[in-house]
């Protein structure tokens, strides 16, 4: 099943921040968007021009009916416009038993409010004890720790990690009134320090060691670069990609460095607005476009097909596509959770991402090594008659791979194998063969491993086996 994550926010009508900034960004990290909207916003990527909160009764609505439907764990917290608003939230979180990512946003990036006046504060008393991770900017943090904090630099990072713990605490109920004494909780304070090339973000983790807990600070180094004008929606995004990769079931650790990494890439590339406003370009390239189209090509083939079911392996099929300049898995696409056999028929269990095969992906890279031109792997079913035959009916090069034959350092180090079967390839044969097979090993199930250059290529080669059988 799909990993559903839920955004509580604002509407913004120009897609840049709140509800549409999250449910773009879920939909980019992989996760199934469902949102609640709080308030409807009059405003561009530029101005604000004010909001209408939702009713007490349409916000509950919504969220029930969401929560009651919906397996939902982690939810995404924006603009809660008035103490109305916070306290249905708070019961909500409570009675659902979530855990809530805040971006306590409460002045928009044009400088105007988002919410009633001193409402920071009832967020503060009522709703940070049930909040997992708060995710503040550095006048957010100001707010919530009491200090002054802008305009930091490394010389008072001892400053910076005291703010940070005591916005943490606060997020902790008295130890009197509940149980809360030890949960992992964290927060995470954006553009804490700012340099002239650098900008760093320091999360602070109260985590689980053991049978006990200690406090761990980190700090995330990014690029500083110039943006002439207003970029509008980032704290949107980055507290919903890590919200969305806490349900891809990361640490906090983790999903933090997983959403740096995905920010700092978005923040290379910016739409521009006719009002001179900038966001955030979180679409699709068009050459990551392409591979996902080619996949889609292939796939189609593969679905109609009914026999070719005999060719899904017990590990389940999966074709991976690679950009032509490829150097990692993140710039390698598949199919999440591979293809399997519903009602008799190859099936997707999920939609073409960028980022989430791992052993056709180093397939690809290692290919690559060795002839460039090589973007294309599918796995399939092994059967020694299945080799006979595609040897005596095809023109396809095929090569055999003997897991017997691996060194032993090889057989001991992980992910080392792809290498070694790639190398031995070109060896014996020159190039990388069309295909490249095994009769597989303890624990290890048998593959045939299939190359091509493009979808047209993969395409000729799986019509001619599929032909066979």
């Amino acid at each position: 099943m799909k990993n559903f994550c839920l955004t509580i926010g604002g509407a913004d009508p120009t897609s840049c921040a709140g509800i549409q900034a999250d449910i773009r960004t879920f939909d980019r990290c992989g996760v199934y968007p469902l949102s609640v909207i709080t308030a409807l916003t009059y405003q561009t990527a530029k101005e604000f021009y004010g909001f209408s909160a939702i009713s007490e009764d349409k916000l509950k609505k919504q969220l029930d009916s969401i929560l009651n439907a919906y397996p939902v764990e982690f939810i995404k917290i924006g603009m809660i416009p008035n103490v109305q608003s916070l306290k249905i939230i708070v019961e909500v979180i409570k009675k659902y038993n979530l855990k809530a990512i805040l971006d306590p946003i409460t002045i928009s990036s044009a400088g105007k409010r988002l919410t009633t006046e001193n409402l920071e504060e009832d967020i503060e008393k009522h709703l940070l004890p049930h909040i997992f991770i708060l995710t503040p900017n550095i006048s957010e943090a100001e707010i919530y720790s009491g200090r002054g904090l802008r305009n930091f630099s490394f010389d008072n990072l001892n400053i910076l990690k005291e703010a940070t713990t005591d916005i943490l605490k606060k997020m902790y109920l008295p130890l009197e009134l509940s149980d809360q004494k030890k949960e992992e909780k964290a927060v995470l304070i954006k553009s804490a320090i700012t340099e002239p090339k650098k900008i760093f973000d320091i999360l602070l983790i109260n985590r689980s060691v053991g049978s006990h807990y200690e406090l761990k600070f980190k700090l995330f180094e990014n690029e500083k670069i110039s943006v002439n004008g207003n970029v509008h929606g980032t704290g949107c995004v980055m507290s919903s990609a890590i919200t969305a990769f806490l349900v891809k079931e990361n640490s906090i650790e983790s999903a933090v460095q997983l959403a740096e990494n995905f920010f700092s890439e978005k923040f290379r590339k910016f739409i521009e607005l006719p009002d001179k406003g900038k966001i955030l370009d979180l679409t699709v390239s068009d050459e990551k476009t392409n591979i996902i189209n080619q996949i889609k090509e292939i796939y189609n083939y593969i679905s109609k097909i009914r026999k070719f079911v005999k060719l899904i392996p017990e590990v389940r099929l999966n074709i991976s596509g690679s950009l032509p300049t490829a150097t990692d898995k993140k710039d390698i696409a598949g199919i999440e959770g591979r293809i399997t056999i519903i009602n008799g028929y190859p099936r997707a269990s999920g939609e073409i991402k960028f980022g989430v095969s791992d052993h056709t992906a180093r397939l690809i890279l290692t290919a690559k090594d060795f002839d460039r031109s090589i973007n294309f792997v599918t796995n399939l079913r092994y059967k020694q008659e299945y080799i006979r035959l595609i040897q005596e009916k095809t023109d396809l090069d095929t090569y055999e791979f003997i897991r017997e034959d691996q060194p032993e350092d090889i057989q001991r180090k992980e992910h080392s194998t792809m290498q070694w079967l790639i190398k031995e390839s070109i060896d014996k044969t020159g190039k990388i063969p069309d295909i490249v097979w095994d009769k597989g090993a303890k624990g290890k199930e048998p593959i045939i491993r299939v190359f091509a250059k493009n979808s047209k290529d993969m395409l000729i080669k799986l019509d001619k086996i599929i032909n066979l059988i």
